[in-house]
């Protein structure tokens, strides 16, 4: 007797969405078949099924400051540091949008400009571009600054704070809507569909404003021999830091310097302008003389006593 068996397999090309299996991957599978027949083997295969990976679309946009960014009003180049990750599985081109979010805060964010970290040293550099656009590959990652400049607010207090929200869209999907299809859009014309983030992402960064005062204080002393002692004390107060302090003292022309007499904190420093922080200067054709001094960035609560002794004509 004579048996006739008939095996169908139906296997057709599909497609499939895979995180961690690059888009366009052709994916090839086939079946095995055995059986017995009268004491007989028999082995048969089936045809080769292939399944094409499709796009999927997912990204994230990470805040890497620690704390609150520190700023004073009217500073430029205030930097926001972010990090944009391709978290799908091929190649996307991702608009960078920069925008403030307080609008009601205290003081205002100008000339918000967004730059790439050319040589991942967290830092922005001179050779750093401007873009509005960065293209990654699948699982790769790149640093965005968004740098900004302070607003002038006369009214603005110390602790206010200002955000910056960082939005990452895709250029392929970006629906924001997980799960919608994009037909023939991927790479080597694979469907794309948008993953969990819908293709964009977003996060905010923040500025604190902190608002520093200088007082200046002089005061003079004369002994019995004609010297006068002059002190001249600066305190920081408020919060924050200032930058750049320096203090010009004009010498009186009825006073002559005595030499080699500044001392800052009760150290001394030489007449000369050499790498100390003070120096005279004699302005002869003026016939003027002033004592300079430079602090350079003085945190707050910081005090420093200047002094320095003058003969009467």
């Amino acid at each position: 007797m004579k048996y006739i068996v008939i095996i169908i397999f139906f296997f057709n090309l599909s497609t499939a969405f895979a995180k961690g299996v690059r888009a366009g991957t052709v994916i090839q599978n086939s079946a095995m078949l055995s059986f017995s027949l009268e004491e007989e083997e028999f082995i048969i295969k089936s045809n080769v099924a292939k399944s094409v990976v499709d796009q999927l679309i997912d990204v994230k946009v990470s805040w890497m400051d620690t704390r609150p960014m520190v700023v004073s009003l009217g500073e430029r180049q205030r930097v926001l540091t972010y990090k944009v990750l391709n978290s799908g599985n091929g190649r996307d081109r991702y608009t960078l949008l920069a925008q403030e979010l307080n609008y009601k805060s205290e003081f205002s964010l100008e000339e918000k400009r967004v730059y790439l970290d050319a040589n991942d040293n967290y830092r922005l550099d001179a050779s750093d571009p401007q873009r509005k656009t960065v293209t990654l590959d699948e699982d790769r990652e790149q640093l965005v600054f968004v740098v900004s400049k302070i607003g002038d607010a006369l009214t603005a207090s110390s602790g206010s704070q200002n955000f910056v929200n960082l939005k990452a869209l895709s250029r392929i999907g970006g629906s924001g809507e997980k799960g919608k299809i994009y037909i023939g859009r991927g790479i080597d014309g694979v469907d794309v569909v948008d993953g969990f983030s819908g293709g964009v992402s977003e996060d905010e960064g923040s500025y604190k404003l902190l608002i520093a005062n200088v007082i200046l204080n002089k005061d003079v002393s004369i002994d019995n021999d004609g010297i006068i002692t002059v002190s001249v004390l600066v305190t920081v107060g408020g919060e924050g830091s200032v930058k750049d302090v320096n203090i010009v003292d004009e010498i009186p022309n009825e006073t002559i310097y005595v030499k080699n007499s500044l001392l800052l904190d009760g150290g001394a420093l030489t007449d000369q302008d050499d790498s100390d922080q003070g120096r005279y200067k004699r302005k002869y054709k003026e016939r003027k003389a002033q004592i300079l001094m430079s602090l350079g960035e003085l945190d707050i609560s910081s005090t420093h006593t200047i002094t320095y002794s003058l003969k009467i004509r």
